[in-house]
């Protein structure tokens, strides 16, 4: 081997070591900030209370008991048609895997909506890193029209806001599905624009976008 020969050996070994650490960093580095998202996701969600109370409503956590209320109101194809993530046919093992496992997840945050005692809807946040808090909900039909998704809505909202943590809060809702819509907008929600469904379970549907300031 010449003196170029050595020359270009060294410079590769030299630019292979320097590189593999400088990668390791990297991936370090992106594995502490995804942990870091999930454990201030956390914190954010844990600070809301167990129960929240409204006029009509009282929201708290999905509880074993909701099984068959849930299960019943869920499989319905016109809830189904609006939600983005909701199986169909719902069966009684969706709803045992909604109440112990689903709800349990640190980027979400569910709360029954109950009225009487009765189990009648979800309200819930999804945490995403890099994003604000989701807000999500549905309610069972014999329900709507009544008031009572943006009674809980805002309850929720109230809640959140009382933490100090949810200065922006997120949602969406199809563009079609005008009542949804309302409800957002009734409890504060300025619509942000549309853009096309990429996954779910409404892919290429129009897709409206919202936000909630926290007024200071």
């Amino acid at each position: 081997m010449d003196s170029r020969d050595r020359k270009a050996a060294v410079t590769k070994v030299a630019v292979t070591l320097k590189d593999v650490p400088i990668a390791g960093l990297n991936a370090t580095a992106k594995k502490l900030e995804t942990a870091a998202a999930r454990l201030s996701s956390r914190r954010t969600r844990d600070m809301l209370p167990g129960k929240i109370e409204t006029k009509r409503l009282v929201l708290r956590a999905p509880i074993l008991g909701d099984a068959t209320a849930l299960e019943k109101l869920a499989n319905n194809q016109k809830i189904y048609d609006m939600l983005a993530r909701l199986p169909h046919p719902y069966t009684r093992r969706d709803a045992m895997f909604f109440i112990g496992t689903f709800s349990q997840r640190a980027e979400e945050r569910c709360y029954a909506v109950t009225l009487d005692e009765a189990f009648i809807g979800v309200m819930s946040f999804h945490y995403a890193p890099g994003h604000a808090p989701e807000l999500g909900y549905w309610l069972g039909e014999p329900h709507w029209g009544k008031g009572l998704g943006t009674e809980a809505a805002n309850g929720l909202i109230e809640a959140a806001h009382a933490t100090g943590q949810y200065a922006t809060i997120e949602a969406r809702a199809l563009a079609s599905n005008i009542a949804s819509c309302r409800v957002l907008e009734k409890a504060g929600f300025v619509r942000t624009g549309e853009h096309p469904a990429v996954g779910g379970n409404h892919i290429g549907q129009a897709i409206a976008s919202f936000v909630l300031e926290q007024k200071r």
